[in-house]
């Protein structure tokens, strides 16, 4: 290697390295999603596919020019300089949060803690409450003895069926009627030693046993908003497909804390700043509640019956809210010296204070002219699963849960935007047969012309292709008909 007048070394051909020049292409974030293809979930991009938006590739380079290390190795490949990315286009801000979560895989979402019990199916059903209890932990899986594959999924819903199935069965017993439950008669009654697969038969012969509802590591965070929606569940086991194990569990709430973690780098959609009584988003007519003198029994019902996790707790003629109970609170009756489901709403909220340590759901309220923003907030910063809206009374008006946020800003913007393809795809079609069948009349209209009617072959020939294009007329016709009433 040669020397410069400079002292230094010069670079020989060997080890001199010309990047290959390629044009600058400069995005911008806030209306594209750069990923690697490699990375993004595969339901995640078939589901962008479906909703016909466009994922374009590009080859970039790992160094800029100056920036190329002078060891560069004359082996290296020039290929292996560049890398290839993806790129899809925010061309509507109300689909970035779907486009978000179409595009991160369930393990994005995982916290950096977690506790996952799991029970197998021969433990009895009074230790394995025994034992979520203890843990604070709301829902254990259930494994299959035999294999240990994960079959099923133990909750706190779970632990209230059987204490309303014990309640109701010794109210039905007149020398029982009304008399507390005692612990010693909870844990000899044969449902609280019952297995967890008898329990779970025992469900299914009732017709109360939901499927067991998972889904993979490497899916799509979408999928799993669509899973809690359509099966109406609060959690969601999310499994390792090399090991078979449960890595976490998904719920509403970490969802939400994923998206908000992104907002700042994402452009905000125009529904953000609507009231969300306006839109409306949640429940704001038929709002189910309790008060304070309601037996807990029936509150129980309501709760199990309409498939909520907590419900208002509120004053019988004004409305205005008190306190709020939820599923999750009931089990403050395990530590009950006799447990009473007789008792009022407002004997069981005295009572579940402070138990075992567990954290609870605060009562956590909204103007009802609050904006889906501020609500969003209030989500992230309250840690709560429901907001009440009330007025300036402190009445209750509405209510707004958050798989009520979760499902209107991923979900709904999915299905509207495919209703609007469907329909733009249908309109084109529509308008080409229009095309198609003006082009037949106008043919037809030509061939049958006075000075064009001969009886030499060539003639024939177009007679005969005439009926077959007044045929396809008919056909278009019929077709274009069908077409405007879908």
């Amino acid at each position: 290697m040669s020397q410069t007048s400079s002292g230094q070394l010069r670079r020989n051909k060997a080890t001199n390295f010309h990047p290959v020049t390629i044009p600058k292409a400069e995005f911008n974030l806030q209306h594209h999603f750069i990923f690697r293809p490699d990375k993004a979930p595969k339901d995640g991009l078939q589901a962008i596919q479906r909703e016909g938006d466009v994922i374009s590739r590009h080859s970039i380079a790992k160094y800029a020019p100056e920036e190329v290390p002078d060891d560069v190795d004359e082996s290296l490949k020039i290929d292996k300089m560049f890398k290839t990315v993806a790129r899809l286009g925010i061309n509507e801000p109300e689909m970035v949060y779907t486009h978000l979560l179409q595009l991160s895989q369930c393990y994005e979402a995982m916290a950096r803690s977690n506790k996952v019990i799991v029970f197998t199916d021969d433990t009895s059903v009074r230790k394995a409450f025994n034992a979520l209890i203890y843990n604070s932990v709301r829902t254990g899986l259930v494994a299959d003895s035999k294999s240990l594959a994960i079959t099923g999924v133990l909750s706190i819903t779970d632990f209230i069926m059987v204490l309303m199935m014990l309640w109701k069965f010794r109210d039905n017993l007149d020398e029982m009627k009304g008399t507390p439950l005692s612990h010693e008669d909870f844990e000899n009654m044969d449902v609280a030693h019952m297995p967890i697969r008898r329990w779970k038969e025992l469900l299914g012969y009732q017709g109360q046993l939901k499927p067991f509802v998972c889904i993979k590591l490497n899916e799509s965070l979408f999928r799993a908003v669509e899973l809690l929606s359509e099966n109406r569940i609060h959690r969601l086991p999310v499994m390792d497909d090399v090991t078979n194990d449960c890595a976490y569990i998904l719920t509403h709430r970490r969802i939400l804390h994923y998206i908000w973690k992104h907002c700042a780098l994402l452009p905000k959609p125009a529904y953000l700043n609507e009231r969300a009584i306006d839109i409306p988003v949640g429940t704001w007519n038929g709002l189910i509640y309790a008060t304070e003198r309601m037996p807990l029994i029936q509150a129980l019902d309501m709760l199990i019956d309409n498939g909520i996790s907590g419900m208002p707790v509120v004053e019988y003629k004004t409305l205005k809210i008190l306190d709020v109970y939820t599923r999750f609170d009931t089990v403050a009756a395990a530590f009950w010296t006799d447990i009473d489901l007789s008792v009022t709403v407002a004997e069981a909220i005295k009572r579940r204070e402070n138990v075992s340590g567990i954290l609870r759901d605060g009562v956590v309220t909204a103007n009802q002219n609050a904006t889906m923003w501020e609500l969003v907030q209030l989500f992230v910063d309250k840690n709560v699963h429901r907001i009440f809206m009330v007025d300036e009374y402190n009445c209750l008006k509405g209510l707004v849960s958050l798989s009520d946020i979760t499902e209107y800003i991923v979900l709904r913007p999915a299905t509207h935007h495919q209703k609007l393809r469907n329909h733009q795809v249908h309109l084109r079609t529509v308008y080409e047969c229009c095309e198609a069948m003006d082009r037949i009349q106008e043919e037809a209209a030509a061939l049958t012309r006075p000075h064009t009617l001969t009886h030499s072959p060539t003639t024939r020939n177009l007679t005969s292709h005439l009926w077959l294009q007044l045929d396809l007329y008919n056909t278009f016709q019929h077709l274009g008909s069908f077409l405007s009433v879908g």
